[in-house]
């Protein structure tokens, strides 16, 4: 047995997009990465090379490793959900250290759960704004966040600090040192997303019905 860890960072977070964006692109579950996945990350200003080339190794395989569990209450009921990211994933192996399944992930299968959910509620994302902030994780997360909720909202909505330390700061102790913090990855986040309408109060940071940051593509009807 060895410890493999949980998917962090940017470059996790890019993997992720890069499967979620192939997914709906072919309308497949099966994605396969390599040249793909390179090319990918090299407009988003992260070439895989040197260390960089371990990092997406290692978190690649941390996320085809993943497994998710949602905890749901509501109505006096509570129930539980388990997920995957990845049915099945392909390695290849490491020539260097001898190591089986460590050197790439070559193809991935999204799980059928997972690739439901993204079937059913896609977010058009800028790729020049991810690109803009891709080295920022909490911009990056702050960003995806405005993108789902803002377009469908149909009134303001006040998230408390509170409620956005127990999503976005699960790493911080205090609630002082969260918001300030949080608040430049928003910042961050809204500077390559002017559409978004947000205020940040001494409650939380109140979310206002915007436009998605790339507008919906309505197919011409024949």
């Amino acid at each position: 047995m060895e410890h493999v860890g949980v998917p962090y960072g940017s470059v996790a977070r890019l993997i992720l997009l890069f499967l979620q964006t192939e997914a709906l692109r072919t309308g497949s579950r099966e994605i396969e990465l390599g040249g793909s996945l390179r090319q990918w990350l090299s407009r988003l200003g992260a070439s895989i090379g040197g260390s960089n080339a371990r990092a997406v190794r290692d978190q690649a395989e941390r996320i085809s490793r993943c497994r998710l569990t949602f905890h749901i209450q509501g109505s006096g009921k509570v129930g539980l959900v388990n997920q995957s990211i990845v049915d099945r994933a392909l390695f290849i192996d490491d020539e260097v250290t001898g190591r089986q399944g460590r050197l790439s992930l070559e193809t991935a299968k999204l799980s059928e759960g997972f690739f439901e959910q993204l079937q059913k509620h896609p977010v058009p994302l800028e790729e020049a704004a991810i690109r803009a902030i891709s080295n920022n994780p909490a911009a990056l997360d702050a960003y995806l966040w405005l993108a789902y909720r803002l377009h469908v909202l149909s009134g303001d909505k006040l998230i408390t600090w509170k409620a956005l330390k127990a999503q976005f700061g699960a790493g911080y102790k205090e609630l002082f040192h969260f918001k300030p913090r949080f608040t430049h990855a928003l910042s961050l986040a809204a500077a390559v997303y002017p559409k978004a309408k947000i205020e940040v109060v001494d409650q939380g940071v109140i979310l206002k019905p915007s436009p998605p940051p790339v507008p919906y593509k309505h197919a011409a009807i024949r």
